[in-house]
């Protein structure tokens, strides 16, 4: 398949990504552009709580659910709008109606940054991908992949309920299935293969989600400097620790997608606590979109929400100084700071509790540090996270952001939330295991991969206030000597094209371009595990062919009897065949895990056919004994000899063959 025929499917996605969200905001009366990057967060929200409530419903999960519960949602929000305003008196002219403002220069300068920036993050998926139906070869993907066609067979996308799919005879508990239900949707109403619904949702949220996100926590903390906003833009392409990193390493893609709703949320919690500039009058909207959009990144991973929590607190702190400070400056006294005082160790009491208990078992966070301090701050220094590349002309507009933010003393709190994820970040990947360690950065798993991609969340608003004072500064010297340039002609001298566009042009074109090296690395990491060789980690080439080939031998109805660790369990997401095992760490029943030991011995054995019967199994894929982590699991029933009795040897390419149980049928 052609990238050049996914498009109709990357524009459904952008459809479904911004569409609901941006339904909610017009019931919410936002007209400015610029919330446009809230919309798939709030389109992230609906879906997962949707997902959650339509099984007690008896609804099965579709595109229609998620219609429904939006137009309910906006409905009710419109409703109260105009109740409020009804009540203060305000009436709304006709000219006043909901509509977008006409894109004024600001917003065509935002919009080109935005383009440059998706483009460029879209091109670097493009080369990671390789190809639209590449899948990772790696170990948490088939969970993933088979978490989607799980969903679409069951037509339950709840993250109350997805867990049924591994957890054998024991009752299913919460896992985050936000994204797995996205790409469900997207499977559903375009007909595409699993594989390429995959890459879709995730180069669409890579490029529209995150790169929006990122410019307009830059417009609010920064302000209406459309040139700062622009390199936002332009600066979400930057970073070698992220989108890339989540979409290479693991794969975490629940992660992925949380950290992508970060920068927007972030902006909408320092909107609420008045620290930031909101684009335009909000009224409501202030108060709402913060809750609502801390759902969505919560039912995309509980870790997001944990993150946008720890990324607050400088906005808490800030917000509490500067109300303490406009109080007395107001000689309203003591009375009212104590009150607020009493919120806000309020507040962190019940984030203390939430880090306490909002984490994964100890037992799953057992990842090491692996550097020294100093090496640890001097990744955080140069951009360069997890042993990538330094990326020293993003680093030079970081400090220089650094510096522009220390003189706005309402907006640090930017750089509070720097200074909190770079400390995790030392702490994670270079202090030493303890209790300590534990206590801060479990919630991550004590894995410096996942808090080295929040490093950007930060990073990108602060190069960006410092493009944008570059750009400034440049213009500025532009004007003020460009008629001693006597080599060019008094047209352009004088030209205000240079002013607008030309200059701050050169300044981005110019990070674009320093940043390919940084980058290439971190793309050929990607690319590696993206690629289906015969050597592949999880499915080699010989495994995928074989894979494509069973619908003409296994019917629909059949279960084939897997080892998930060497691949097989990949042939009911890419296959849409039913597997005994549908990922690596699966709890199973009595059934399975007498075949898994067995299912060879059916010749001689009548309590394997017994078990084999109980669950439908008449086929085996036997992959072999390499596994996608370099382990031996065992499962030796399922190593089956060509000339095993009791099986029939059906396909083979290389050493993936294909089994089918005679013995007990």
């Amino acid at each position: 398949m052609s990238w050049f025929a996914t498009v109709p499917v990357v524009l459904a996605c952008l459809v479904l990504l911004f569409a609901p969200g941006t339904l909610v905001l017009a019931g919410l009366g936002l007209q400015r552009w610029s919330y446009l990057a809230v919309a798939p967060v709030l389109t992230v929200s609906i879906v997962a709580v949707t997902a959650i409530v339509a099984p007690y419903l008896g609804i099965s999960w579709s595109v229609l659910p998620v219609a429904v519960a939006t137009v309910l949602v906006a409905g009710v929000l419109f409703g109260v709008r105009k109740l409020r305003a009804r009540r203060a008196g305000a009436s709304e002219s006709p000219r006043a109606r909901w509509a977008l403002r006409r894109p004024g220069k600001s917003d065509v300068i935002s919009a080109a940054g935005f383009l440059a920036g998706s483009a460029a993050i879209a091109l670097q998926l493009h080369r990671a991908f390789g190809r639209p139906e590449n899948i990772s070869q790696t170990f948490d993907n088939v969970f993933h992949l088979n978490a989607i066609r799980y969903i679409l067979d069951t037509g339950n996308a709840s993250s109350l309920t997805l867990s049924g799919m591994t957890s054998g005879d024991s009752p299913p508990y919460f896992y985050p299935a936000a994204w797995h239900g996205l790409a469900s949707l997207l499977v559903q109403l375009t007909g595409t293969p699993i594989s390429v619904a995959v890459n879709v949702v995730n180069l669409s949220v890579a490029a529209a989600v995150w790169t929006a996100g990122c410019m307009f926590l830059a417009r609010t903390v920064i302000g209406p400097n459309a040139y700062a906003v622009a390199a936002a833009g332009v600066l979400a392409a930057g970073f070698g620790s992220f989108p890339l990193l989540l979409l290479d390493f693991g794969v975490l893609y629940p992660n992925f997608l949380s950290v992508s709703m970060i920068p927007a949320a972030l902006a909408c919690v320092s909107i609420f606590f008045g620290v930031s500039d909101a684009p335009g009058l909000m009224g409501i909207a202030r108060y709402i979109l913060a809750p609502v959009a801390a759902i969505g990144v919560a039912l995309a991973h509980p870790n997001g929400l944990m993150s946008l929590l720890a990324l607050s607190i400088p906005i808490l702190l800030v917000s509490f100084a500067a109300s303490s400070v406009a109080r007395y400056r107001n000689g309203h006294g003591h009375r009212g700071t104590l009150l607020m005082g009493a919120g806000l160790l309020g507040i962190l009491g019940v984030v203390a509790v939430m880090w306490k208990y909002i984490r994964p078992p100890a037992a799953a966070a057992t990842w090491l540090p692996f550097q020294t301090p100093g090496q640890a701050v001097g990744e955080i220094l140069t951009n360069s996270a997890m042993q990538r590349p330094p990326a020293w002309a993003v680093s030079i507009l970081l400090i220089t952001g650094v510096v522009v933010l220390c003189r706005r003393h309402k907006r640090i709190w930017l750089l509070g939330s720097f200074a909190v994820i770079a400390a995790l970040f030392i702490v994670v990947s270079a202090g030493p295991t303890g209790w300590l360690r534990n206590t801060l950065t479990g919630v991550w798993y004590n894995d410096s991969y996942r808090l080295a991609a929040l490093l950007p969340v930060a990073a990108v608003p602060l190069a960006a206030a410092g493009a944008g004072w570059l750009v400034g500064r440049l213009q500025h010297v532009w004007v003020t000597h460009r008629d001693s340039l006597r080599f060019l002609t008094a047209g352009i001298r004088k030209s205000r094209l240079m002013v607008s566009a030309v200059v701050p042009l050169a300044v981005l074109g110019l990070v674009l371009v320093t940043q390919t090296v940084p980058l290439a690395a971190s793309i050929q990491s990607a690319k590696v595990n993206y690629s289906t060789t015969p050597d592949s980690a999880l499915v080699s080439s010989d495994e995928m062919t074989l894979i494509d080939e069973l619908d003409e031998y296994v019917p629909a109805d059949a279960t084939i009897a897997v080892n998930p660790w060497t691949g097989g369990a990949m042939a009911f997401a890419m296959a849409d065949r039913n597997t005994t095992s549908k990922h690596t760490l699966t709890t199973y029943t009595k059934a399975t895990e007498l075949l898994n030991d067995k299912l060879r011995e059916a010749g001689t054995d009548p309590s394997v056919c017994e078990a084999a019967r109980a669950d439908n199994v008449r086929y085996v894929l036997d992959f072999g004994t390499r596994e996608v982590h370099g382990g031996n699991h065992g499962f030796v029933g399922l190593q089956i000899p060509d000339a095993t009795p009791g099986f029939e040897l059906l396909a083979r390419h290389g050493d993936a063959k294909l089994f089918k149980v005679t013995a007990c049928y």
